[in-house]
């Protein structure tokens, strides 16, 4: 795509480029070498060395002689002059690159189409610009604005977008520096965006692009590098205009649908909210405001999606920028941004200080960590996920029971590295989260996940800080939902019993209504049981913090995974348990490159062997004796079934 059509597909038909670089006249260009005098004097032109010697001691006369001296030089001369002075500018500074040519400037006015007249000096942007951008007359205008001014502000640019922002302009701007080059691109963006917004006024600000100078250098390999440049700085103007646009139009919808929302409950008659709503919220065991936020946010998505879909001006917006598909902008070295994984997190996690304060029963998804606080587990960092059907483990006020007493524990691991093996993606039995939780890659520990007791970790959803822990003297919560309510006492009765006694075992026994899992090793050793504590003070920061006499599985609930994501890690889990081994371990095509097991780390199948071992029986005939095979360094024979056998020659026959 041609950088004309580029434009076009963003919608300008104009560019104006704001640049020190096209300070041309004699008056100018000695302007520009007066304001940076110790570049100037570094350059050693040699026909103004009298006046710059003259300059300490009368400045307006040396500016005046130097204007002279450029035009008795004629405009080569003066271009010369002035590329030198750039240059030098460059060698001085620290910035991310060097500044432009005139062969770059003058390639990149005849690519955008940036008239002669439309080549301005910071001078001419302030006489003319303010009656061109008022109120958004502008529309189809782009800007390139060049942040720095040599010999004036380092961020003279940002006036320029003052000015348009302070006028409504309906342009694109495009900001043009050497400050930085293309991999710190949109971190200068966002300091910008947070100087206009500084300002006051319209948060939105003004939709720019930074645009790093070394995209517009001239390659002796590439002889569209430049073209090339200039086309992915449009694209990802573009990108930002759009998107803009979209949120402006979009801004005033969301407060809309949400008084619409807002009436439309407040019309029910409070017979049908009784039965539809608090009611609802009741037998499902969750909060009646659970009900309400559903109806709310659910009118809300609905309106948006209809604005989305059959608003003029967005569909225009999203067109342009589905005109610019072709152009593709290359990846460049960053970390991820911290705000694409905000939003994503919103999408997929709750956090612990929303569920716990909220006293939320306790769901398919939540996410346990070993507590920080308790000895044994104070620097053992271990997370745990809660897996079942959601409806089986809610606890409702019918019959205070729940369809399931018990859940699956999953373990889960941070990952070190962000690496896409693909030995690693094809962990069936240690698979990867499909999104980051707190910025971090996780993995499922699918080998050692244990059934658990959900009536113990009941006791999380009864404490504002989400501990698995019964407190000497506790009560109940008065912000409990009926269901917990009504548990709460059958709960906490074992746990009584023990803070009564000061001991765990009694009469040589554990009440099975204190054990957490049925694995009392590796990853559950420390948590699967609870331990009685005494009560204890300790010194934290310089404060005494005193803790009471408690019962504790030492284990916090530190958040949840949304459905249906957690759902989607459930199915992952119960599609793994109904694979039998030929499928899991021999049927992988890994094994083709002879690699023993999956690439889970498993070796064989029932019998431990590597597929290579396996020997094809040989059956002389119906009737012939039961094949034989060979198991391992005994080579020690055995007999299988018929039915067996015809299912390892089948293996065997995909393997050649």
């Amino acid at each position: 795509m041609q950088v004309s059509d580029a434009l076009a597909c963003l919608g300008s038909k104009r560019v104006i480029w704001i640049d020190d670089f096209f300070n041309v006249t004699p008056s100018d260009v000695a302007t520009l070498l007066i304001k940076s005098i110790e570049i100037t004097r570094a350059c050693a032109f040699p026909e103004l060395a009298v006046p710059l010697e003259r300059f300490e001691y009368e400045p307006e006369r040396a500016e005046e002689d130097i204007a002279q001296i450029l035009a008795d030089a004629g405009p080569a001369r003066v271009a010369t002059i002035k590329d030198g002075f750039f240059k030098k500018e460059a060698e001085n500074s620290d910035r991310g690159t060097v500044e432009l040519g005139a062969d770059e400037v003058s390639r990149a006015c005849a690519l955008l189409g940036v008239a002669e007249g439309d080549q301005w000096t910071f001078a001419m942007a302030s006489r003319h610009l303010d009656a061109l951008c008022k109120d958004g007359n502008d529309a189809g205008i782009s800007y390139i604005v060049d942040l720095h001014e040599a010999g004036g502000s380092d961020t003279q640019g940002v006036e320029i977008l003052r000015t348009l922002k302070g006028n409504n302009s309906a342009g694109t701007a495009f900001i043009l520096t050497h400050e930085t080059n293309r991999a710190g691109e949109s971190t200068l963006e966002d300091q910008l965006r947070t100087m206009l917004a500084a300002d006051g006024g319209d948060k939105f600000g003004f939709p720019m692009c930074v645009v790093a100078k070394d995209r517009l250098y001239d390659d002796p390999g590439n002889s569209s590098a430049l073209e090339q440049g200039l086309s992915i700085g449009i694209k990802r103007a573009g990108l930002r205009r759009t998107v803009h646009d979209v949120l402006l139009a979009a801004r005033g919808q969301a407060e809309v649908a949400f008084e619409a929302a807002a009436l439309g409950l407040l019309s029910v008659p409070p017979e049908q909210l009784e039965s539809h709503v608090f009611e609802r919220g009741f037998k499902e065991g969750v909060s009646e405001l659970h009900v309400v936020e559903r109806a709310v946010t659910a009118h809300i998505s609905q309106h948006l999606r209809n604005f989305f879909g059959q608003d003029a001006s967005v569909r225009q917006s999203i067109r342009n920028l589905r005109a610019l598909r072709e152009i593709k902008l290359t990846p460049v070295p960053m970390a991820p941004d911290p705000n694409l994984m905000a939003f994503r997190e919103a999408e997929v996690w709750e956090s612990d200080a929303l569920i716990n304060s909220a006293y939320a029963p306790i769901a398919c998804g939540d996410v346990f960590e070993t507590d920080p606080e308790e000895d044994g587990t104070r620097k053992l960092d271990r997370r745990f996920l809660l897996l079942a059907q959601p409806c089986d483990i809610s606890l409702r006020p019918v019959d205070n029971e729940r369809a399931e007493d018990t859940a699956f524990l999953i373990p889960i691991k941070r990952k070190e590295t962000a690496d896409n093996d693909a030995r690693n993606d094809r962990k069936a039995k240690a698979p990867l989260l499909p999104f980051r939780l707190g910025g971090q890659i996780w993995t499922c520990d699918f080998r050692n996940a244990t059934v658990a007791n959900v009536a113990v970790l009941d006791l999380a959803s009864f404490r504002s800080d989400g501990r698995v822990r019964v407190d000497d003297g506790h009560q109940a919560p008065p912000d409990l939902l009926v269901a917990q309510r009504n548990v709460y006492g059958a709960r906490t009765a074992a746990a009584q019993q023990v803070l009564a006694a000061g001991a765990v075992v009694t009469a040589g026994l554990v009440d099975p209504m204190l054990q957490l899992s049925f694995s009392a090793i590796k990853p559950f050793k420390e948590v699967f049981a609870p331990s009685f504590v005494a009560a204890s003070k300790a010194k934290i920061d310089g404060v005494t913090v005193r803790y009471p006499k408690r019962v504790t599985w030492k284990l916090r609930r530190c958040g949840r995974i949304r459905m249906p994501y957690s759902a989607a890690v459930l199915d992952q889990y119960l599609s793994l348990m109904s694979r039998q081994a030929f499928d899991m371990d021999y049927m992988n095509p890994g094994l083709g490159d002879g690699e023993q097991g999956a690439p889970g780390g498993d070796v064989g199948g029932a019998e431990g062997l590597p597929a290579t071992e396996f020997e094809e029986p040989t059956v002389a005939g119906p009737g012939a004796p039961a094949a034989e095979w060979q198991t391992g360094e005994n080579g020690e024979n055995g007999e299988l079934p018929d039915r067996i056998h015809r299912i390892i020659r089948q293996v065997l026959r995909r393997f050649r």
